[in-house]
């Protein structure tokens, strides 16, 4: 569904008569359609540039991003986006906020009631279809986020650490949550997290990047199955999915004792 071939990302020089900052070098992947991955990698290493360059909010410097045989240039109905902040209109209800995502494609106000209202259902927002956000608990207002991405039926989900700003009680329920809609639903997901147990929990594969400039430093497969049973984060097989990416993150000869 999705190719990055061979992309790389320079910005310009920091100060007069430097050097091109070189973010994102030979970034080579393969993501299928239905597929859920997540990427990791420690904080600057260009994570969120590759989720941005596949939205088509950042051009590529080199190589190509094809989507379905199309190579990217700019945004597009197929790929929706949701951020760490919700940014949804503070002055619109739940109802209203989804609903805008429809606006926005058809270029009119939406007159598809049934299926905003489905979709208020499907994410578990039914009785809050008339909160303004203010109204709504952080994970509450998350959901209403995905609720506005999902309602065009793009055919890929690009998550830019959706959960960071939660509690850790929240963002499980928000993982669980996720991970229902997507077995439900089945969009391509390519989701951005430092977390490296939300990683796992979440993905079929995670991709591990290394310090910038962000290279691949290595692809897991997760074979944790699917449904998620919950009770797997202690299991001796997670345990190990989490100790191979530290270690490619954190490799012994990079610690210091102390």
């Amino acid at each position: 569904m999705i190719s990055l071939q061979n992309v790389s990302k320079f910005y310009p020089p920091t100060q007069k008569g430097g050097k091109p900052v070189l973010a994102v070098d030979d970034f080579d992947a393969q993501i299928e359609a239905g597929e859920f991955v997540c990427i990791v990698g420690p904080s600057g290493c260009g994570k969120t540039t590759v989720l941005n360059m596949v939205a088509g909010f950042e051009s590529v410097s080199q190589g190509d991003i094809v989507v379905n045989g199309v190579p990217v240039r700019k945004p597009g109905p197929d790929r929706a986006v949701v951020f760490q902040q919700p940014s949804l209109l503070p002055w619109m209800t739940v109802f209203d906020n989804i609903g805008f995502g429809l606006t926005l494609q058809e270029g009119r106000k939406t007159r598809s009631h049934d299926k905003v209202a489905k979709i208020i259902e499907i994410m578990g927002l039914k009785g809050f279809e008339n909160h303004f956000p203010y109204q709504l608990s952080g994970g509450m207002q998350q959901r209403a986020a995905i609720a506005r991405a999902l309602i065009t039926e793009p055919q890929m989900l690009l998550m830019d650490e959706p959960f960071g700003a939660l509690d850790a009680q929240t963002r499980t329920d928000m993982q669980k949550f996720l991970l229902t809609i997507w077995d439900r639903l089945r969009p391509t997901v390519l989701f951005i997290t430092h977390d490296v147990e939300e990683a796992i929990v979440l993905a079929d594969r995670v991709i591990v990047m290394t310090p910038r400039p962000g290279r691949i430093a290595q692809v897991i497969d997760i074979g944790l199955g699917r449904p998620r049973n919950w009770d797997m984060v202690l299991s001796p097989e997670f345990l190990r999915y989490k100790k191979e990416v530290l270690h490619i993150l954190r490799p012994p000869h990079s610690q210091t004792a102390g």
